[in-house]
């Protein structure tokens, strides 16, 4: 089975300067766990996910309508092709730890968000199995929208509240 015949419906997008409030809030009102990024050009630029909230956003210790949905995306979009099998998806969810990823349509267009529970109804019992545990085994790597080399570490001050995100490069040093 291709993976483009599994996506269900298009995403739903928020855009970056939105607060993390405005995406729990969409979220929790359309029954979903996660959200294209749109900048303002409407282009998509990342995913925010309740994964995103809980481990880019909780230990911040601020207001959720304070913060922006752009500091806790997940940036690129990781993504598979329309055609490619939902055998080799869960495998690269597997492999990169993550429980969603964007499809492509065949003129590199985002048809939508491709799920683990998605892929549930198309794979084994052991397939699904290993895509699902794999994400609380691995961890996923923020990767330096500047470099592109270092991954995204938080810094934390000393009430162990997370203050800014460093690039891992050193020759980098980005922060958000």
């Amino acid at each position: 089975m291709k993976v483009g015949k599994v996506v269900s419906r298009p995403p739903m997008y928020i855009n970056e300067n939105a607060s993390v409030l405005d995406a729990v809030k969409m979220m929790s009102e359309n029954r979903l766990y996660g959200l294209v990024v749109k900048n303002d050009a409407e282009e998509p630029i990342g995913i925010v996910s309740e994964r995103s909230v809980i481990l880019r956003f909780v230990l911040r210790n601020k207001p959720a309508k304070e913060v922006q949905v752009k500091s806790i995306m997940r940036s690129p979009i990781p993504t598979v092709s329309e055609g490619d099998d939902v055998k080799d998806v869960a495998k690269f969810l597997s492999d990169n730890a993550l429980t969603r990823c964007g499809v492509l349509d065949n003129d590199d267009k985002l048809m939508g968000i491709i799920t683990i529970t998605d892929l549930a109804r198309y794979i084994s019992v052991q397939s699904i199995t290993d895509v699902l545990v794999s994400h609380r085994n691995k961890k996923y790597k923020y990767i330096c929208k500047v470099c592109l080399k270092g991954t995204m570490e938080p810094v934390f001050n000393g009430a162990g509240e997370i203050t800014v995100f460093k690039c891992s490069n050193e020759s980098c040093g980005h922060t958000e």
